[in-house]
């Protein structure tokens, strides 16, 4: 008698540890769960940016470098690497994984100067829609009209007409043209923004060439597109200065 009941208390005891073991592995595999969730959530914030959301993050890339600036005169490569390293220490899960692209970096041939002039930013253009138009479904007609867009000495309402206006034929080109528009918007924004105490010498030049440095820079990603759009605002500002 004393036997079986030591069978059945061994046997409770049995059930109660098997019990507390499978719910800590629930648990754990759980916890797993949750903690690859956030893990593919911030590896995913760089990639699920819409075109107003860029924009934003334009502006504050653009902020944090005026404002955090030593005074030298540097040159685009260091603007560069001064924007990626003040956007990694503000917004560290935005930057998770970011690389410079390799494809669409159209900064290079001015890496070793000071400011970007009309003639440089000409090339750049040029440079990068002939890249965009070869590998993209864009258009050489959609490319003059930005690029005509970004010279062109006009207001920015009438820039924003223009665009409405125009008739995308892909959607590569709705793409880049919505994210051209947003940019222009949020541009006009930060440089119209007198009161935030930032060195402006030529705002209305600089507004169309943010957008047309972050829009050739779109399919390389996302976060590429806010480094190279604000570091091509800068160092177009700094030729104003000049």
């Amino acid at each position: 008698m004393k036997t079986f009941k030591f069978s059945i208390l061994n046997f409770i005891l049995f059930l109660f540890f098997t019990s507390l073991i499978s719910c800590s592995k629930d648990d754990l595999s759980e916890t797993s769960t949750i903690d690859k969730s956030e893990l593919e959530f911030k590896q995913s914030l760089n990639k699920n940016l819409d075109a107003k959301q860029i924009g934003e993050y334009h502006n504050i890339a653009v902020n944090l470098y005026l404002n955090n600036g030593n005074g030298d005169k540097k040159t685009v490569k260091e603007i560069e690497q001064s924007v990626i390293d003040l956007m990694s220490e503000h917004y560290p899960s935005l930057m998770t994984e970011f690389e410079i692209s390799e494809e669409y970096n159209f900064l290079r041939d001015a890496y070793n100067d000071t400011s970007i002039n009309q003639r440089r930013l000409e090339q750049i253009i040029d440079k990068a829609f002939s890249k965009i138009t070869k590998d993209k479904n864009v258009s050489v007609k959609f490319s003059e009209f930005i690029k005509n867009q970004t010279l062109d000495d006009s207001t920015i309402q009438n820039k924003l007409s223009s665009i409405q206006s125009y008739n995308t034929e892909s959607k590569d080109e709705i793409e880049l043209l919505n994210t051209y528009k947003e940019v222009l918007i949020a541009s006009n924004e930060l440089w119209s923004n007198r009161s935030s105490g930032m060195k402006i010498s030529c705002s209305s030049g600089v507004i169309a060439t943010d957008a047309v440095g972050l829009a050739t820079g779109l399919f390389g990603g996302p976060l590429w597109s806010i480094v190279q759009g604000a570091v091509v605002s800068i160092a177009v500002n700094e030729d104003c200065e000049e």
